[in-house]
């Protein structure tokens, strides 16, 4: 068999496994995995004061919120294929600032479960995989 047939042979093969790989991880969302990051103000005291978030990452900037008590701040975050996707937040309540990463590809991944949720509470900010159990992760 000369080296062109092989490379038809070779190229049918893959026709016919490729797309049903595709297909399967198109189900599954395995690609372009989307997570969806959930950040609620249970903060205690004034329900006046609220919590100033604004999360970005590199390319896209989702703005100013502002949180009165219980209230969630919802985006969808997507893992590429590189697993380099992350979005960070600035905080702010009651004169305090702080930094975090509410959504980080490689951290999260598998840990969200697809839902990463964040409490900010007056002595940090609590990360919960399911709403069960919170760990603290960040401090003011």
């Amino acid at each position: 068999m000369n080296s062109g047939h092989r490379f038809l042979l070779v190229l049918a093969a893959f026709s016919l496994i490729i797309p049903s790989q595709l297909s399967f991880a198109a189900e599954e969302n395995l690609l372009w995995a989307w997570h969806h990051v959930y950040i609620t103000n249970d903060l205690p005291g004034d329900p006046s004061k609220t919590l100033m978030v604004h999360c970005q990452d590199k390319n896209k900037d989702l703005g100013i919120k502002y949180l009165s008590q219980k209230q969630v701040f919802h985006f969808r975050a997507q893992i590429d294929l590189l697993r380099k996707n992350l979005f960070f937040c600035n905080m702010q309540w009651n004169g305090k600032q702080a930094h975090m990463d509410s959504f980080s590809a490689k951290r999260d991944e598998n840990r969200c479960r697809k839902h990463c949720m964040w409490s900010v509470r007056e002595d940090g900010f609590y990360f919960s995989r399911g709403n069960s159990r919170w760990d603290r992760e960040y401090q003011w």
